[in-house]
């Protein structure tokens, strides 16, 4: 069985990097089936059939659907770096601007349907139908961004709020964007207008930013408050 960690976090070999177009012929029509029927359900011989290619090319390429599917997680997770990073490198702007630009990373990430990355929905597989994957997902794209968006946070904040409260405020607005993404037919039904309109994207990073901005306020003023627990 392929080494999960060293081929999430490697470069492909130069083994690998032989036949470009079938690796991403494989990548693609695997993304598609794992997103369709989840990693237990998929069957290499229908992502081959999708390709247009032989079996044997999985095999050659990825050694084995564990192998393939790890690759899909990588393939996508470093997309949404590259397209949609948490900060711009090199440029100074206020912490409000640089927490809009975040936001908006998160909402296009689990949200833009004409995006480079699935990583957004490939998660929300992992996390309700979890396989070995998922503890490399988790270490090696989750959680360093995670912290990222907690260092942040803390800027807003001010020292006064503990780490606890500060990962609450994570992961409510990470639980904001995501509900956008596992809650679309509910919330279609709710007030469809929320996902009409060619400035859903814009519309949805509005609301999450300056909700969560008045909150992590409210929450910076309750941890300053003389009679602040602890």
């Amino acid at each position: 069985m392929v080494s999960a960690t060293k081929l999430f976090a490697q470069s492909p070999s130069p083994h690998h990097a032989t036949g470009e177009d079938t690796r991403a012929r494989l990548l693609a029509a695997a993304t598609e089936v794992f997103l369709e029927v989840g990693f237990r359900a998929a069957r290499v011989q229908d992502i081959a059939q999708r390709a247009g290619l032989r079996l044997s090319a999985i095999n050659y390429h990825f050694e084995s659907k564990e192998g393939l599917y790890l690759a899909v997680l990588r393939h996508h997770a470093d997309k949404a770096l590259a397209a949609t990073p948490l900060q711009q490198p090199g440029v100074e702007q206020p912490v409000r601007a640089r927490f809009d630009f975040a936001v908006s990373a998160l909402v296009n990430r689990m949200l833009d349907p004409h995006g480079p990355s699935r990583i957004g929905q490939l998660m929300l597989r992992e996390l309700t139908n979890p396989t070995p994957a998922l503890e490399v997902l988790l270490e090696h794209f989750n959680l360093p961004q995670a912290k990222q968006f907690l260092t942040l946070l803390a800027e807003i904040v001010g020292p006064a709020v503990p780490h606890e409260a500060l990962t609450r405020c994570l992961v409510s607005i990470f639980g904001q964007c995501a509900v956008h993404m596992a809650g679309r037919p509910m919330i279609k039904r709710l007030a469809p207008e929320i996902f009409t309109g060619e400035d859903v994207l814009a519309r949805v990073t509005r609301h999450v930013a300056d909700f969560s901005w008045a909150g992590l306020h409210a929450i910076r003023a309750q941890w300053e408050k003389p009679d602040a627990p602890g």
